[in-house]
């Protein structure tokens, strides 16, 4: 009999008197993921998904052929400064590849096709490059099958060859001073867990030592590079702690921790030339704080917002830091002098558009590029220099099709219990009617903010008379930390009640009765199914991507990867009291004999997040269980993981928006 964790853990938890039922369909659960019997049921349930979508092949054509005509003329991208040269991933000729060129824009040279090294196989993830300190040199990590184990690739950029350095490691890379040298995370076997730290050499392509291992089974590793070229951040950290390390990129030595980790301080530390920035948390609320490289444990405030402002992050220059602030969900950027001073301020952001940084240049750059679009407002991109605080337009990305006059945009808050939930919407003015549906979207997990991006996908949604609206819920981070809180672990089942309140109320949106259509991915899958569950009535139908919806037995078993890591997200089911929330959620555990409306779920077989079988698991008992007619569709790509390559990311889109488009359609035929 095979040895399966999540069997002893059910054993042991139904003698401390805690019933946790056995999922019939755990049969589909196979590690190995070549099991004869489960990959032709995965391939049956693929074949009837493409019987029942196949009227709407005509439909994903024109949504494609619409994506492909309307593609952005982009305006000048920020190129990342490397001495005096600067290099970038872009388009070429047709083809992706990686460029560099002079710092007047001129001569530029192709270093290495990228559309090349991705027609070699069927899935194909650029993690990360970086190019070596000589500039001789530029390291690959490359995932071949979506599973998030990269090989890593080291090309002489003056002869072509190529070495392979590693395999199954993670997307992280930095080059030693001397360009010889490569650091790298290593992942742990069975979870996939990044918890090494070490150092190969490019010459023989093998370790030369663990230079760190962290052997917390809750807690990451991870590391990046500091302003100053001469050091790097090597990071460990569990959901709401942070232990950190300096790595001397010029002797390879690592020191001790900054400060040794302590449950729920934070911090995270940049060098600038001879300091140490830190945003910590360690007196309760964040501060940036600083201390001198020979003694680092020894902090001072160097500044200190408000109360009730909290710092996001902050970027080191030699004109002075940079402070990104945010007070519920406005945030500011706060340029100080080398004193702390606050020598210029401006928002970043307003209700219902988007505006994001990217540090392009180097220390002595002095330059931050602000992105900032609506799902209205093609992108732009700004520079903001930090020495003379000017801000300048460097391009506008121009749509061939599109008239922003014809849309409208805005945001709107929605009562859950005692928050107002903001909901940032869209849609055609001269499309729009009392019984145009909504297209739902909400993640509300992780701190992470689901931006209102411009897209021409969404664009095509409007101009067939669908309102596309972002649900804000607790859970995510549209109005900091606290929001995030709100929403996370035993109180999960706030953010779950935020979406139902949300998609109740719009239903009645200007006055109108609109059908619901729900879309998440990944964690936002938790979100959507269990509102399924609990307001089905609610939703004309549902898009599942990648979702996770086996909450307990997952969170139950930590061989798989991020498990132990996430208790704080999702509760922890070694504690009776978290499991028995968590069991009120869970959504397939709550799924039973009611009517549902149809879902169509994606999976990817090479998923290692949220493996494939959540949600053919899902999707099995949710056929079982409806007392509806569905459909209940299920499509595994077994060419991907977690994520889909640029090659099938729109293909996945046309899918799912021309399944909801057609239900749509179909439910407004039958009324």
């Amino acid at each position: 009999m095979k040895f399966n964790p999540i069997n002893v853990l059910i054993i042991l938890l139904m003698f401390a008197g805690i019933n946790i039922q056995a999922n019939e369909f755990d049969w589909l659960r196979d590690d190995s993921r070549d099991n004869d019997k489960v990959v032709n049921y995965l391939q049956q349930q693929n074949q009837q998904t493409k019987a029942w979508l196949k009227p709407t092949v005509p439909l994903q054509k024109e949504l494609l052929a619409e994506w492909n005509s309307n593609r952005a003329q982009r305006g000048d991208q920020p190129w990342l400064l490397i001495g005096e040269a600067e290099y970038n991933i872009t388009n070429h000729n047709g083809r992706r590849a990686l460029l560099t060129r002079d710092l007047t824009g001129k001569n530029l040279n192709v270093l290495v096709d990228i559309s090349l090294r991705q027609d070699k196989s069927d899935y194909y993830e650029l993690g990360s490059w970086t190019i070596s300190q000589d500039l001789r040199y530029v390291a690959l990590a490359e995932d071949y099958n979506g599973a998030e184990q990269y090989t890593i690739t080291v090309i002489d950029l003056s002869t072509q060859k190529e070495i392979v350095i590693a395999k199954g490691y993670a997307a992280n890379i930095i080059w030693g001073q001397d360009s010889k040298t490569l650091y790298l995370i290593g992942l742990e076997d069975q979870t996939q867990r990044p918890n090494t730290l070490q150092r190969f050499y490019v010459a023989n392509a093998t370790p030369s030592e663990f230079l760190l291992e962290e052997t917390s089974k809750d807690w990451l590793l991870s590391f990046y590079p500091s302003a100053n070229k001469d050091y790097a951040l090597v990071q460990s950290n569990n959901e709401s702690s942070s232990e950190q390390r300096l790595l001397s990129l010029k002797s390879g030595n690592l020191s001790a921790p900054i400060r040794p980790r302590k449950a729920d301080v934070e911090y995270y530390a940049d060098v600038d030339e001879e300091t140490l920035y830190l945003n910590s948390n360690l007196d309760g609320e964040f501060k940036l704080y600083r201390s001198s490289l020979s003694e680092p444990s020894q902090w001072t405030i160097f500044y200190q917002p408000k109360s009730g402002v909290q710092i996001n992050n902050f970027y080191l220059f030699s004109a002075g830091p940079v402070v990104i602030t945010q007070t519920g969900q406005v945030k500011k950027i706060n340029v100080l002098s080398k004193s702390g001073l606050v020598r210029f301020s401006t928002d970043l952001g307003t209700k219902g558009k988007v505006e994001w940084l990217s540090r392009a240049g180097d220390y002595n750059s002095n330059k931050l590029h602000i992105r900032t679009m609506s799902m209205v407002t093609p992108p732009k991109w700004d520079i903001l220099n930090t020495k003379t605080l000017q801000r300048t337009l460097l391009s506008q990305d121009n749509y061939p099709t599109f008239d922003p006059v014809l849309y409208h945009t805005e945001q709107i808050n929605i009562q859950s219990g005692n928050e107002n939930i903001p909901v940032t919407l869209a849609y055609r003015k001269d499309k729009f009617n009392a019984e145009s549906a909504i297209f739902l979207y909400g993640y509300g997990a992780y701190g992470v903010t689901m931006k209102p991006y411009f897209m021409p996908q969404i664009t095509s949604l409007m101009d067939r008379g669908i309102v596309y609206a972002i649900a804000h819920v607790r859970g995510g981070g549209y109005k900091g930390e606290a929001w995030h809180k709100a929403g996370a672990g035993i109180n999960k089942v706030v953010s779950i009640s935020d979406f139902t309140q949300v998609a109740e109320s719009m239903k009645g949106y200007k006055n109108g009765q609109h059908p619901i259509f729900a879309i998440g991915g990944s964690a936002g899958g938790t979100l959507i199914a269990a509102s399924l569950n609990q307001r089905p009535e609610l939703f004309s139908g549902a898009v599942l991507q990648v979702p996770f919806v086996d909450v307990v037995a997952s969170m139950s078993d930590t061989s798989l990867p991020l498990t132990a890591q996430q208790y704080d997200e999702w509760g922890n089911p070694n504690s009776a009291s978290q499991l028995s929330v968590m069991r009120t959620y869970d959504p397939i555990r709550n799924l039973k004999a009611q009517g549902y409306p149809p879902v169509l779920a994606r999976v990817g077989l090479q998923d290692r997040r949220v493996p494939y079988w959540e949600g053919a698991k899902y999707i099995a008992k949710l056929s079982q269980m409806s007392q509806s007619s569905g459909p209940y569709l299920l499509h595994t790509n077994f060419k991907a993981g977690h994520a889909s390559d640029r090659r099938q990311s729109l293909a996945n889109q046309a899918r799912e928006y021309s399944f909801l488009l057609t239900l749509d359609k179909l439910t407004k035929a039958e009324q």
